[in-house]
């Protein structure tokens, strides 16, 4: 998966260079003017509709999304369907966004694509946003290769989100749900709940994935309700025997069991022993063991955190980690540190996320003191190796972009 070309992915982002902005300034892409699907129709329009010749299976939530994503396109291809998987972001390569039978789309077929579907755009007149352009592109290619099946990840939300443009998927799924996006979605948990349910849809089944927040899963609850969509519950735990390691996190084993009910509701059933399991990008992703070892987490609220150590404590109870730990402005920075205290024998190092959507290091450094979490120091510009201790195993969490720095310094393009 970390099969990556420089030149190549300069040429794939540079034939979208104008619409960078949109992307870059969430506050400017998801403004009240912005934050809309009225981009979207001629859009689709302008490509074919391709949506309407695959079966989309649309997936929300706030963490576990991703991971659910990859799951059911996994669960799918063991059922002998041809599957394409839209997820965002990536990590390393745009490649990793689109996706045909858990297999990278080559770049070939990227630039090809997206220099026809672009050309028409500009000829039209529209001004549509970078993910916007990425969905449409998504399902265009997708039908193009002839999928059958097409995941769906939401972006931000769900009601408004561009993939949810989409009215009559096969399946819903709503991962769970916690507190992010808030300056967007809203304050409250009742709140971003109802923006996630927006991908509801009438008499369409939707899998709820067992919720931290009771007042979030009655929202969804309610909804459902006011649509007839017939409610789902995720699969028992016994059921994913055969599909997953014996050693595997428990909250992906939570994620997997809604997909697993997704799939086998849609009137399938995967055989476990036609199963891959997939490579989940920054979700406990052990991307080097020697000489030693390095995690990367997106963690990137409360909740997540606390499921990060948990699983931790689970697939590697004696290790004592670094944790690289940087956060994007506006996150649960309270929560995360909270949550680290829980964390044994790890000590800390805070730095500055890899975005332009700018730093909570200030807040870290103030959280991290009151949580009383063992800080080794402050890096403001992590950009290289060298800059580590060298003896311990490394932790990169806290953001996305946090867990790209790791990727970086240590992945595929270390």
């Amino acid at each position: 998966m970390r099969d990556y070309d420089e030149a190549q992915e300069q040429l794939f982002f540079g034939l979208f260079k104008e619409y960078f902005d949109s992307e870059k300034d969430a506050g400017k892409q998801h403004d009240p003017a912005n934050y809309s699907l009225d981009r979207m129709y001629p859009l689709a329009e302008l490509a074919g509709n391709p949506e309407r010749c695959l079966k989309v299976i649309h997936i929300a939530g706030t963490k576990g999304k991703g991971s659910t994503s990859h799951f059911i396109s996994a669960l799918l291809e063991a059922c002998g369907k041809t599957v394409g998987l839209f997820t965002s972001p990536h990590l390393c390569t745009v490649r990793e966004r689109f996706q045909v039978n858990n297999q990278l789309l080559p770049y070939d077929v990227l630039i090809k694509e997206s220099t026809v579907f672009l050309k028409a755009v500009k000829a039209a007149g529209l001004k549509p946003s970078l993910f916007e352009l990425f969905t449409v592109l998504a399902l265009k290619m997708f039908a193009s290769q002839s999928v059958e099946y097409a995941v769906m990840e939401t972006g931000i939300g769900g009601r408004l989100d561009a993939t949810n443009y989409i009215t009559n998927p096969v399946m819903t799924v709503i991962a769970p749900i916690s507190f992010d996006h808030v300056a967007l979605l809203g304050h409250t948990i009742e709140a971003i709940a109802s923006e996630k349910a927006g991908i509801i849809k009438p008499n369409v089944p939707v899998v709820i994935s067992k919720q931290p927040y009771a007042a979030a899963e009655k929202v969804l609850l309610d909804k459902a309700s006011s649509v007839e969509a017939p409610v789902l519950r995720p699969c028992e735990m016994a059921e994913t025997e055969g599909f997953l390691p014996n050693k595997f996190p428990f909250f992906l084993r939570e994620n997997f069991c809604s997909s697993l009910k997704a799939v086998e509701a849609l009137g399938l059933q995967p055989q476990p022993q036609r199963f891959k399991l997939p490579q989940l990008r920054a979700r406990m992703e052990l991307i080097r063991k020697e000489p030693r070892m390095v995690l990367l987490d997106a963690a990137h609220n409360g909740d997540s955190m606390q499921k990060l150590v948990a699983g931790l404590a689970e697939m590697y109870p004696v290790v004592s980690w670094t944790v690289v730990l940087g956060c994007v402005k506006g996150k649960d920075v309270h929560g995360m540190a909270q949550a680290l205290k829980e964390l044994p024998n790890a000590r800390f190092i805070l730095t500055n996320p890899q975005t332009g959507k700018g730093s909570a290091l200030p807040e870290l450094e103030a959280e991290a003191k009151d949580a009383g979490l063992p800080i080794l120091c402050t890096i403001s510009e992590l950009k290289s190796a060298s800059q580590l201790p060298g003896d311990s195993p490394l932790l990169f969490t806290g953001s996305f972009f946090t867990a790209l720095i790791g990727e970086e310094l240590f992945g595929a393009k270390g």
